[in-house]
């Protein structure tokens, strides 16, 4: 077989490069049931329908077919964890058997015969390029770098209204392939003992172009720089994932933990508007509500972009505060308004303080300490007495039963109902009796102030809490309490794993030389086919450490059926139809 060096085509500076060649003369075999599993499996995903009825009133010949590209694709990212179109025409071309080849109609040639490979990968090729170009909404020239105002300019109609049906489009079609193994573990009953939380998180996924300078656009022309938590950073695209998970640790291998769903765009672009695409196609495929973890950079998000569509969709968000929301103290109705909660207002400053210490604190030993120390402020905290009405607002009462506070002792003498003498004697071996008792709560230090001029959440027993206050910082779990470090914590260790293993050697998100297709679509349609993959993989992995055969298994059986592709309009229509677990 010849090699480029043998071929004088191929010699440098004759401006005529032609690829590929295969990269060793007996390319290996692809495992045939390996590929009738990945074939059916995108089938099930609707893409290869959605790419056909896109190719269908075009002119001309059919030319190669669209369904074999992305099977090659996905084969290629299975296999070697690339999806370069050379890698991916040499696995489909040359690494089926003859009879996959007649059963599926596979092109082929001659290996032997490079004029014939040359001329059939040109065809490959052109079926991918017309599926690009179909889904771009700013179609360019993308072998020379334009002027940057060009970039500009293209750049902002991916992100105008020209530009957002077809950037809506392509975010279906890359979810329709992320999610067809997790569609599939629902109708298998695999997610059974998943309890519907989930982990968000942006990571990075950089582009093989170079990036942008003073005069020249890159190639990718809607990149930019991703900043990540660390100072680097990575020129390319940000993808926001939305990764099973659970907040209880005991969950822990109970059920594949699947990336759930993938939106893929310029960083720090609507990450809030991403964050909830992802979690409303999740909630068409089951009705169950859980915690939603993110990020401090989430927390800083508008209320109207990210908190009130994720509680919308019954998500009840477990999130992480900066210096600068823990610090600021505001009143509402007389109580303290800190770090999400409603303090009593005779709270002592030293246990306010704590949370500034805890935020401070530099690891996680220091904050263990601090929050053992954090639980003397709790008798403190107004008490949420029912969840959240039509418009959002919620009522809090006064902490009294948690506090000997005499301005509470004369509302309740002021009032209809009193309560009866102190019992003398208490039950030491009830431990209810003993915390319940009087002598066990904190004494509240009051000033001499009349009834009436007290704050009002002093002269009631309860007061309303509109949605307006503090509406990115309330939360179900209360920030730095052992429930809520228990949960973020496990939540976070979750979406940092899923990234971890997306980057791994098997995955390669991160390499960007094995993710060479330039444009935002085809970025967007190969990360979602490497994501897709790695859920296969997670899948198999949790197949066989249930002692199930990992090939079979994924076959859907009689009775089974795959979950549709949920659209937008489908899941307004049952967002009242929840199920949420309360804290």
């Amino acid at each position: 077989m010849r090699t480029p060096a043998d071929d004088p085509r191929y010699q440098a500076g004759n401006g005529r490069p032609r690829r590929p060649y295969p990269h060793s003369p007996e390319p290996s075999k692809l495992d045939e049931d390996r590929v009738r599993k990945l074939y059916r499996l995108l089938q099930l995903s609707g893409m290869l329908e959605a790419a056909e009825d896109l190719f269908s009133p075009l002119p001309g010949p059919r030319g190669y077919p669209i369904r074999l590209v992305l099977l090659g694709l996905v084969c290629a990212c299975y296999e070697k964890a690339s999806t370069n179109l050379d890698d991916a025409f040499e696995a489909i071309t040359f690494g089926t058997s003859e009879r996959l080849r007649d059963e599926l109609s596979i092109p082929t040639c001659d290996i032997e015969d490079q004029d014939a490979i040359n001329a059939l990968y040109n065809r490959f090729h052109r079926a991918w390029n017309r599926l690009v170009k179909l889904l771009d909404a700013a179609p360019h020239e993308r072998r020379s770098r334009l002027p940057r105002a060009e970039g500009r300019s293209i750049a902002a109609a991916w992100h105008g209204p020209s530009g957002e049906p077809a950037l809506r489009r392509l975010e279906e079609l890359a979810n329709k392939l992320v999610t067809a193994p997790v569609r599939t573990a629902f109708a298998k009953r695999m997610m059974r003992q998943w309890q519907g939380d989930i982990a968000i998180d942006t990571t990075a996924v950089s582009s093989w172009a170079r990036p942008h300078t003073r005069k020249r656009s890159s190639l990718e022309a809607s990149a930019n720089w991703h900043y990540k938590g660390g100072g680097d950073r990575e020129f390319g695209y940000s993808a926001t994932l939305a990764i099973a998970a659970h907040a209880d640790p005991t969950r822990a291998g109970r059920y594949p933990q699947l990336i759930l769903g993938m939106v893929q765009h310029t960083p720090e672009k609507e990450m809030g508007r991403h964050a909830w695409y992802v979690s409303m196609i999740l909630s068409q495929l089951t009705h169950i509500r859980g915690f939603a973890a993110a990020d401090r950079a989430y927390t800083k998000l508008r209320p109207k972009d990210f908190h009130q569509p994720m509680r919308g969709l019954g998500f009840m968000p477990v999130l992480d505060f900066s210096k600068t929301q823990v610090g600021p103290e505001t009143h509402h109705q007389g109580a303290i308004a800190k770090v999400g909660r409603l303090f009593c207002p005779r709270t002592p400053r030293r246990l306010l303080d704590l949370y500034q210490q805890v935020r401070h604190a530099k690891n996680e030993r220091e904050r263990r300490t601090l929050r053992e120390r954090l639980q003397q402020v709790e008798p403190y905290a107004l008490v949420r007495k029912s969840t959240t009405d039509e418009r959002g607002n919620e009522r809090y009462s006064c902490p009294a039963a948690k506090l000997n506070c005499p301005w509470a002792r004369e509302r309740e003498q002021r009032g209809a109902g009193k309560k009866g003498p102190v019992p003398a004697i208490i039950d030491l071996g009830s431990p209810r009796a003993r915390t319940s008792h009087p002598g066990a709560h904190p004494t509240v230090e009051v000033p001499d102030i009349p009834f009436g001029e007290r704050p009002k959440c002093c002269d009631q027993s309860s007061v309303t809490v509109q949605a307006h206050v503090m509406p990115r910082i309330r939360q179900e779990l209360p920030w730095q309490t052992p429930s809520w470090a228990l949960a973020y914590q496990s939540l976070r260790s979750h979406v940092e794993g899923g990234n971890g293993r997306l980057k791994s050697v098997d995955a390669a998100l991160h390499a960007r030389e094995k993710r060479q297709p330039r444009g935002r679509v085809a970025q967007t349609l190969l990360t979602a086919i490497t994501i897709m993959v790695e859920n296969v993989i997670e899948l198999e992995r949790f197949l066989r450490a249930s002692k199930e055969k990992a090939g079979t298994a994924l076959d859907l059986q009689a009775g089974e059926t795959l979950a549709p592709y949920p659209t937008p309009q489908e899941v307004h229509a049952r967002a009242g139809t929840a199920i949420s677990r309360s804290p």
